[in-house]
């Protein structure tokens, strides 16, 4: 987009995402890398102080390729729990390692939820390096437990608070916080009035593919692309698949994403069966971002992200890349990238019903539908890696010149 950003030093992010070594090459089963790499170009050293195992590794786990970052290795640690009870023999190993590596980077920047954020937080402190908190997500709903009941639930949701207690110890001293999710902007500017609205795509102008409709053909394919999690609200969409169908809808569901809960899994299967739509239904398993999931998304009629919590979901803007009108729960950070009959349709968590409903409205309203399209392919060049990795650059050159952040704070179109 010819965006022009002023060229910062060096910066370093403690990251809890895994990453494997195996011979010469790293992998890693999520995408977060992807957008860092587009970050890193706007700096002259950029690295990821990441969790590094030589270890088996998942089956979903991707070969990372980078142009402008470098990746650093520190003890690794597959849970939580697992973290808090390695921590003890581990700590003087970790901050050793971490005080090297720091010595080198002008910036720290921490990106929670995470355990160990705090902890390294202090170290940059004490060595006199400023620190930025980047938010992934709300700790807080984002479990799967925060409405369960019993004692595992009690003691996640005692954790998810002593985690956002950390998060906000870091925010008070930090030089900017970047929230992924408009709920968490009233949270840290409490305690940190630089708090901006971030959002990390890993979708890009090159894939941008335009199509002037959908839901041409009789039958209409849905698609959901998630992780197979209690909080993906796939029940719901299930269920409205099975209504549609009732009333006389040739429609079919595309659900693409690996799973992390085999019971979930399960439940989901049977519940295809119960409600007669397991044909209809196709459950595609782990699809990495490449040509496969373009794809789904390049053959698919309508978008549904059926979320009960969320932080901010990337395949929102990959959805409206491709020419997908767009349906999505009322939740998380949804609200702010998603405007109701304008770019897209919103509706409650938990209700199946109004699933039906907008899916009903899309198919039979086409100048809504043609107008959410449109509408999709204007932000999605304002939300591809390009433009949001040059937007937090230039708020991050801001935030350590001691600049006010103005309007562009609130606003993910605006640089």
């Amino acid at each position: 987009m010819g965006l022009i950003v002023p060229k910062l030093s060096s910066a370093l992010v403690v990251l809890d995402e895994h990453f494997y070594q195996k011979s010469q090459n790293i992998l890693c089963p999520l995408n977060w890398w992807r957008f860092g790499d587009h970050l890193a170009a706007h700096f002259d050293k950029f690295t990821l102080f990441v969790p590094m195992s030589d270890g088996p590794c998942p089956g979903n786990a991707q070969p990372v390729n980078v142009k402008h970052l470098k990746i650093c290795g520190r003890f690794f640690f597959q849970q939580n729990e697992d973290y808090y009870c390695r921590i003890w023999t581990r700590r003087r190993q970790l901050l050793a390692a971490a005080g090297e590596i720091f010595s080198e980077h002008e910036l720290i920047i921490l990106r929670t939820p995470s355990p160990v954020a705090l902890l390294l937080a202090r170290l940059a402190w004490n060595m006199d390096k400023p620190t930025m908190l980047f938010v992934a997500g709300n700790i807080l709903t984002a479990t799967s437990y925060a409405d369960a009941r019993g004692l595992k639930a009690k003691v996640a949701r005692l954790f998810a608070r002593r985690l956002r207690r950390m998060e906000l110890t870091i925010a008070r001293q930090s030089k900017m916080v970047a929230a992924w999710g408009e709920e968490l902007l009233p949270i840290f500017r409490r305690v940190n009035p630089q708090t901006i609205l971030a959002a990390a795509p890993i979708i890009s102008e090159e894939h941008i593919c335009e199509r002037q409709d959908t839901c041409g053909h009789p039958t209409v394919r849905i698609v959901r692309v998630a992780r197979i999690l209690p909080n993906k609200g796939l029940e719901y969409l299930l269920k409205a698949v099975a209504e549609l169908r009732r009333r006389g809808r040739d429609v079919k569901l595309d659900v693409a994403g690996g799973e992390d809960e085999t019971a979930y899994k399960e439940g989901l299967l049977a519940l295809t069966r119960q409600l007669g739509i397991a044909e209809h239904v196709k459950f595609h398993g782990q699809v990495e971002f490449g040509p496969v999931l373009f794809d789904l998304y390049r053959h698919a009629d309508i978008h549904v992200v059926s979320s009960v919590s969320e932080g901010l979901p990337r395949c929102i803007v990959e959805g409206r890349a491709f020419g997908l009108p767009t349906i999505a729960t009322n939740v998380g950070g949804i609200p702010t990238v998603v405007k109701h009959q304008k770019d897209g349709i919103l509706i409650s968590p938990r209700n199946s019903e109004q699933i039906v409903e907008a899916v009903e409205r899309i198919i039979d309203d086409c100048s809504l539908r043609q107008k959410i399209i449109q509408e999709g392919y204007k932000l999605a060049r304002l939300e591809s890696v390009e433009f949001q990795a040059a937007r937090l650059a230039g708020l991050m050159a801001k935030a350590l010149g001691g600049q006010p952040l103005g309007e562009a704070a609130n606003d993910l179109h605006l640089l």
